[in-house]
Parts: C-alpha cells; structure tokens; sequence
C-alpha cells in the first residue's frame, strides 16, 4: 500500500487517477475538508491527516497497512513560500522528517520524496546538464526548504538505513488545467489563449527550461516506488535537456492551426518566481529502473488541447 502525500493537488491528483485506472491501491492524504469527494474513492482511501503529526501517520499507516510512501504535499513555490516562511518550514521540511521517521519505525520500504529542479536556483549557468550528485545551490524559500527536505532524506538514508530516495522534478505540465497564471509556466497559458483565438504578443523568447509531460513523471514515480534497489539517494525525472519558449509555440501552432502567438526578448513573467538554470541531468532513473520519458514536447501539447476540446467547462480563467 502506497501512502501518497498531497493526493489533491496537480501532481497528486494524476497520481489518484493513475491508481484508479489501473487498481493500484493507495492511501491519499489531504488538508481541510471536503479533499475526499474530489475523487470517487474507488482503490484509493482519501485521509485527512496533518503530516507534522507523528502518531497520527503512525495510525493512519498502521491501519491501512502502508508499506511505502510517495511525498509530494508541500508548499508548492515561491508565490505561496514567500509571504508565509514558516509554513513553508513547517510543511515542507517538518512534514517531510516526520514522514521519514514514520517510515523508520515502521520499516517502509521505500520513501519517494518529490523535490524540484529549483534546489540549484543559485547554481551558474553553464550550458550543461546539472548531475544527479551534484550540490544543491538553493536561493530562495521555496527552494531552501525543499533543499533541507532534501538533506533530511540523505541523513535518514545514510544514518537509519531508511530506504528514502529524492526525485527531482521539473516544470511539470498536461491536463487537467488548473489555473493560466505564471507558476504554471507557459504552455497552459499560451494553449488556453491560442484557443480562444486571442493575439499573443508579449515576452519570453528567452526563456527555456526542462518541460516535463505530467504522465512522465507518474511513471518516473511509479518506477522509483517500485524499485528493488535504487543505488543513489537522488534521482532526476525528465528529458535531460530545456525547451527552449519557441518550441513550444511551433508545438502549439502545429497543434492549433492558425494560432497567432509572437515573442518578444525577455523571460517575464515565467522567472517572476524562480531563475532560469541548466537542464536536469538524466541517467541513474534508466539504469536503476529501466525508466525513460515517452512523452515528446508536440505530443504533450496535443494531449492539453484534445483535453481542453473535451471539457469546455473546465477551462482556467487565471491570467498571468
């Protein structure tokens, strides 16, 4: 049984869906109220569980009989970090040591912390991939606490013997939409305005970055979880190399013919929360568990307008 943190959020929430369609059982937690009635229970338990709280995921994954547990609830990115640093503190680094101990209690036999290619936000940009082993450089909150989440795991690894392993992700992207605005990067926005027939014509001919398709990363997740043994404490999930903001609106044209999209010098307002950096470096993924991406840059673009085609209802309205 898989303990999945965060199972109403962007990520999570594919992840709830994955499980449903192919039966594989999980226990999803979330914060508030009302998360459970997102999704139709099915295999998957929906959990109300404060993850600060040592005997409560203790009893939760005592119950349900938990072997393992893939991390991704955290406070999401600079915009929600920054105004309020403890919670970030709190919900990213406190949640994640308390998983951790949970899991060497309770002898889990593997720990998927999902981390971010942010953690080398202050690292120099020299046109090659950024290893797997390489130290982070983080700048800001957001890219602080995922980083000390991060040495958490490394110390529970090394130190207890806990089976923890990070996966770094990066600019994840694909349906369903959630909002339009700059946190969620450019190819939300440009596909929902393209469709609409809006004219776009405004900066970031100069921004790229590691765009990876959403059903990539749940199988990268999958794989790791799955693992019989992962040799390395850190692992990257992508294509190994950036897109750079042109390819996209070539995919999109191709996509939606007759979309009128011009960029303009800049990187605004994709970089208004994060740096631009070096691609994630790839490798350890395909030789610890035979994963590799599948998903191209133009196909996954495809997949956000068939889906946006098929639910006019739920269209974003965000604008960045």
């Amino acid at each position: 049984m898989i303990l999945l943190t965060g199972g109403t959020g962007y990520v999570g929430g594919n992840l709830v869906a994955r499980a449903q369609a192919t039966g594989l059982t999980m226990v999803a937690t979330y914060r508030g109220s009302g998360g459970h009635a997102m999704v139709e229970a099915g295999v998957v338990e929906w959990a109300a569980c404060d993850l600060t709280d040592l005997d409560a995921v203790k009893e939760l994954s005592t119950r349900t009989g938990v072997t393992s547990c893939i991390h991704l609830a955290a406070v999401s990115n600079e915009a929600y970090a920054r105004p309020d640093p403890l919670a970030a503190v709190r919900g990213n680094v406190e949640a994640t040591a308390t998983l951790l101990e949970a899991a060497r209690d309770l002898n889990w036999r593997r720990f998927v912390l999902v981390s971010t290619g942010s953690v080398f936000q202050n690292r120099p940009i020299d046109g090659a991939p950024i290893p797997e082993d390489a130290e982070p450089a983080p700048q800001n909150v957001y890219s602080i606490t995922k980083t000390a989440a991060e040495m958490l795991c490394r110390m529970f690894r090394t130190e207890y013997d806990v089976p923890a392993v990070v996966a770094r992700i990066s600019w994840v992207y694909g349906p369903p939409l959630l909002d339009i605005g700059p946190t969620r990067g450019p190819i939300p926005s440009f596909v929902v305005r393209a469709l609409r027939g809006d004219v776009i014509d405004e900066g970031g001919a100069d921004f790229e970055v590691s765009f990876t398709f959403v059903e990539d990363v749940l199988d990268g997740l999958l794989a790791l979880d799955a693992a019989d043994n992962l040799t390395h404490d850190a692992y990257h999930l992508g294509h190994g190399r950036n897109f750079a903001l042109g390819e996209v609106t070539d995919a999109i044209r191709t996509a939606i013919p007759g979309a009128q999209i011009t960029l303009k010098p800049g990187t605004d307002p994709w970089t208004r929360f994060t740096k631009l950096r070096d691609p994630l470096g790839i490798g350890r993924m395909q030789a610890d568990t035979g994963f590799e991406t599948k998903w191209s840059l133009p196909d996954g673009i495809k997949s956000i307008v068939r889906w946006l085609e098929h639910n006019p209802d739920r269209w974003p309205t965000a604008r960045p």
